[in-house]
């Protein structure tokens, strides 16, 4: 027999003992800790933190796949019935120091003839990536199989091949993903962070692509997307929604500044994050930026995603950074937030929507009542800009105005008003200490189609001023009336806009506060339509 038929038999044998019995077993540990600790619902430990996330049903039950920390980190799983609070269920695959899974990256977990696998990655020594494969009965404990890395080093005609990138080092092919309605019981196809190793190293990012007959040998496809404008196109994710597919990735201005200047837009500060997205009519492409594909951006906003079916409904899951101590620009990996439904706009089938999560109200399950009589910050007798008809607020011309709804509050809560503003500005204020006049400020601006999340501040002896920490563009339509929902968690408040997902942001802890109205320069009425606490 020749050297390269020996080789090929040894390898199939190994591949047989891998599919059967296998030998080196992965025991997860079993918890009885349901985290609910807040509406930051799940990490695994207060300082180990949740990165990168992927999730898999089997009948009704979630299993949820995380990055535990960042840097010496394993793959840790949870279980859960509804994508909000979770199960601890210990490791599913550790790290190996010393090896290529010195540390480990993104991955995915899927179903093929019956049987459970995950692919994941790790950076590799010189962050040369590489994937891996395992397998699992009961997705808790995982048989790694014998001969990983099965997938290294993409084919040179279309990546980077075995040569160093020039600006970053190392190689990559990581963060791997199955497109499971390109998937048959022939191929299996996946696709992962590649580089295209060509040109500007600014431009490099690309979504690669691969098939396998057998989990074990791989053939690499020319790219998924490369559209030439992006340094890094990280954990990418294909799902049909609606009558398309679309694939998303995470990018951010660290990989490269140009990140999001080809949309007419401009990063606010190097840490923000950003998913995007592009659209096509089959889930192998081709596929095709629309006209804005942002998701999600922000310092504090989602990082990384997974689509996923609900019962009737594609999910988003996300996990997100806290702001780390006082510092406005601190911040720390923290875990995953409630899933959200995600859908096809109604005006432009390209666009994705990330819509209110209805099935929190549920859980705000005790109300909080709108305080008596009128509180107003104005530091002049007889001067009304505010009046008030029982829940129902107006205002004329107001000027940095703080209108208390509550009693102070450490409660996390749901707060929903209808504004109708005839001009200004208007939003709200949450852990408003009227002492020591600060506080954490929503304010939509419907005219400029903005968000801005800011922190109250005093200003002389008896003023406030507002610091606006970020900015989002508001994507949906909106006009002067709309409906403002602001979910306010321990650590960070998520934005609604007539059910529609706008921005998330993260503040340092802080104690007790009133919920307020935040009026500036605005006329118009707003309208309680209800305060719940969890």
């Amino acid at each position: 027999m020749k050297n390269r038929d020996l080789l090929k038999a040894m390898k199939y044998i190994v591949l047989a003992i891998f599919m059967g019995t296998g030998s080196i077993f992965i025991h997860a540990q079993s918890s009885d800790n349901i985290n609910r600790r807040g509406m930051l619902f799940y990490e695994p430990a207060p300082d180990n933190p949740a990165a990168d996330v992927w999730c898999f049903k089997k009948d009704s039950l979630w299993y949820v796949y995380t990055l535990d920390g960042f840097g010496q980190n394993s793959i840790g799983v949870a279980v859960s019935p509804d994508l909000m609070f979770y199960e601890r269920r210990g490791v599913a695959i550790p790290s190996d120091p010393g090896t290529w899974e010195n540390s480990l990256f993104g991955g995915d977990v899927f179903n093929w003839k019956g049987k459970n696998y995950m692919l994941y990655s790790a950076p590799g020594p010189g962050y040369n990536n590489a994937i891996g494969l395992a397998e699992s009965e009961d997705l808790l404990n995982w048989v790694k199989y014998p001969g990983n890395p099965v997938m290294r080093h993409p084919d040179a005609r279309w990546y980077d091949g075995a040569l160093p990138d020039g600006m970053r080092g190392g190689t990559s092919c990581r963060d791997v993903t199955v497109i499971e309605d390109a998937s048959t019981d022939e191929w299996v196809y996946c696709c992962f962070t590649a580089s295209t190793g060509r040109g500007d190293f600014y431009r490099r990012g690309c979504i690669g692509l691969a098939r396998s007959k057998n989990l074990i040998d791989w053939e690499y496809l020319p790219p998924l997307f490369s559209p030439g404008i992006y340094t890094a196109m990280e954990v990418p994710r294909v799902c049909k929604i609606g009558n398309k597919w679309f694939l998303t990735w995470l990018t951010a201005p660290w990989y490269g500044i140009r990140t999001d200047e080809d949309f007419g837009q401009r990063a606010f500060s190097w840490g923000e994050t950003m998913i995007h997205y592009a659209v096509a009519d089959n889930s192998l492409g081709p596929y095709h930026l629309p006209e804005d594909p942002t998701l999600f951006r922000g310092y504090f906003s989602p990082y990384v995603i997974d689509l996923v079916h609900g019962e009737r409904e594609i999910l988003v899951t996300t996990t997100m950074f806290k702001q780390l101590g006082k510092g406005s620009d601190a911040r720390e990996r923290c875990g995953l937030m409630p899933a959200m439904p995600v859908r096809q706009a109604e005006s432009n089938k390209e666009k994705l929507e990330v819509c209110f999560p209805e099935k929190l109200r549920d859980i705000f399950n005790k109300q909080i009542p709108v305080i008596e009589p009128l509180l107003v910050n104005n530091p002049l007798p007889g001067f009304l800009d505010v009046e008030r008809n029982k829940d129902n607020f107006s205002f004329t011309n107001t000027s940095n105005r703080v209108v208390e709804l509550t009693e102070a509050t450490g409660s996390e809560f749901l707060v929903d008003v209808n504004f109708n503003l005839e001009s200004g500005r208007a939003g709200l204020i949450t852990r408003y200490d009227e002492k020591n006049r600060n506080g954490c400020v929503v304010l939509v601006d419907p005219l400029r189609k903005e968000l801005q999340f800011g922190e109250l501040a005093p200003m002389y002896e008896k003023g406030i001023i507002l610091k606006v920490r970020d900015r989002f563009n508001i994507p949906s339509a909106i006009n002067r009336q709309f409906k403002l929902s602001v979910i306010q968690s321990v650590n960070y408040q998520l934005v609604f806009i007539d059910k529609v997902f706008i921005g998330a942001f993260s503040f340092a802890h802080r104690g007790k506060g009133v919920i307020g109205l935040f009026l500036e320069n605005a006329t118009g009425n707003a309208f309680i339509e209800g305060i719940h606490a969890y």
